[in-house]
């Protein structure tokens, strides 16, 4: 908590029990969490924390960029602790597994768009659906089972 902590007092917000908490949870968690998920995981050891305490607090921690907030899939959004570098998203269709690749990845991508169109890209928010290595291993194994079965 010490940077969010730090930057809370810098920007003159009081450091609640409850911005606190949020914080530490999403720290803790080391995923993306809704602030339903937040929610859940709070009432733990908080049950008197309601879900528009969590919003507002999750809003505030956005906008002074102490973390971040993403549309992975459908209308649920996201939270995670800043990274301190641009990254994207893998997203398994099946199990919700959520993984990160490195904007690095995109370095030609902006070179070529400068190059071409005179485009200077400054964000860049991509997420890739598809099947996790567990979910391709466990239709594997499921097609192999139905094969010996078949023999």
């Amino acid at each position: 908590m010490h940077h969010a902590r730090a930057t809370l007092r810098e920007k003159g917000y009081r450091l609640t029990p409850q911005r606190v908490a949020v914080w530490e949870t999403l720290r803790a968690s080391g995923q993306h969490l809704s602030a339903e998920d937040v929610v859940r995981k709070l009432h733990e050891t908080m049950p008197e924390v309601n879900l528009s305490t969590v919003y507002r607090t999750l809003e505030l921690l956005v906008s002074l960029d102490l973390i971040t907030e993403t549309h992975l899939a459908g209308a649920r959004t996201y939270y995670e602790i800043e990274a301190g570098h641009p990254h994207h998203h893998l997203v398994c269709e099946r199990c919700g597994a959520v993984g990160h690749f490195d904007d690095l990845l995109f370095v030609p991508v902006y070179e070529e768009l400068r190059r071409s169109s005179g485009f200077e890209s400054i964000h860049a928010e991509a997420t890739v659906f598809g099947l996790c290595a567990d979910c391709r291993s466990k239709d594997a194994s499921a097609i192999k089972e139905r094969l010996d079965a078949h023999s």
